[in-house]
């Protein structure tokens, strides 16, 4: 299990903020299934080239935010240390907010200086260990091609990405001795990845960025090294700490009503901004905040629609849970 395994998710392709145009099925061409098992190939070497065995360690992680909310900091810093796979401790620092988790077997004992995590730190929480990604049934592959990335030999695959009567181009490129994911596009948000390092039995980027259009959002540095020779006073539990226990058989909280913004338009161009917030006990949405600022216009809008979905709750034993959870808001023809 890796340091970051509570929170680190599998991503599939998708952007933040995006303009969406549409694709007439009955005019789009066929795919080549060579191709496709091509591609398919490419990015699952990718992902296994970055999936190591994770022995005792500790992570380090500094990050820079280049365009911070009002009130955010530029800059922040992670530190993660596994001694057993029951046995961690997570401090992330941001501004003034402060987190600590320590875990202890199914005990967790939690300190935050604040009962909202800042948007940046969970943007950056979701591109590590690294950004890994999977073709989902529709991904249009279109083609496989060389190229140039990072002054490297890279295969580069052009794909639309089909979500209802939107589509959006992508494109993903490996480097072509490597087999290292180097960038991955959708619409007009771009993750890069670059100086690869070893680890155990596999690699880790030593460096993400993640970029809207020509702007550059995050810019992140990160270093993995084994670790056995913990002091005892490292997994001690912070002053002021919660205490609660992980739940042993938990069941995901699923949608009852998410209803999306009404079109203002006749148009089938569409924008999605992405949140993160919770699912209560109650099965309503809450501490949500979105997860980019390119379309500040579209921000509270977003939140004022989330906050009237509902959800079955996440079930812990059978008895209601909190859960973190990603949502996502079109708008059509704003």
């Amino acid at each position: 299990m890796g340091p970051c395994a509570l929170f680190s998710l599998l991503l599939s392709l998708y952007a933040c903020f995006a303009q969406n145009t549409t694709l007439r099925p009955e005019t789009a061409p066929a795919e080549d299934p060579q191709l496709r098992a091509e591609a398919v190939r490419l990015m699952e070497r990718a992902v296994m080239l970055t999936t190591p065995v994770w022995p005792a360690n500790e992570e380090f992680v500094n990050f820079r935010v280049l365009h911070p909310a009002p009130g955010e900091a530029s800059e922040g810093t992670m530190k993660i240390g596994v001694k057993a796979p029951l046995t961690k401790r997570w401090e992330f620092t941001y501004g003034t907010y402060k987190y600590i988790r320590v875990q202890d077997g199914y005990e967790m004992a939690t300190y935050a200086s604040d009962s909202t995590e800042p948007a940046s730190l969970v943007s950056v929480r979701k591109l590590l260990p690294a950004f890994r990604a999977v073709f989902e049934p529709a991904d249009l592959i279109r083609s496989i091609a060389g190229a140039t990335v990072d002054g490297r030999p890279a295969r580069c695959i052009d794909f639309d990405t089909l979500k209802g009567d939107q589509q959006q181009t992508g494109q993903v490129c490996v480097d072509a001795q490597t087999g290292f994911l180097l960038t991955v596009r959708i619409g007009d948000e771009t993750i890069h990845q670059s100086a690869y390092f070893r680890f155990n039995n596999a690699s880790l980027p030593g460096h993400i960025e993640r970029w809207l259009g020509n702007q550059k959002l995050l810019d992140v540095d990160m270093n993995v090294v084994v670790r056995t020779d913990y002091p005892p006073e490292y997994f001690a539990y912070p002053p002021d700490a919660k205490i609660n226990h992980a739940c042993q058989e938990f069941h995901r909280a699923f949608a009852d009503n998410t209803p999306q913004p009404e079109p203002k338009m006749r148009s089938n161009d569409a924008i999605t901004v992405r949140l993160h917030g919770r699912i209560g006990k109650d099965g309503k949405p809450d501490a949500l905040r979105v997860l980019d600022t390119a379309r500040p216009d579209l921000a509270e809008e977003a939140i004022r629609v989330v906050s009237k979905w509902t959800y079955h709750p996440a079930m812990c034993v059978y008895q209601p849970a909190t859960q973190e959870m990603d949502f996502e808001v079109t708008f059509k023809g704003w």
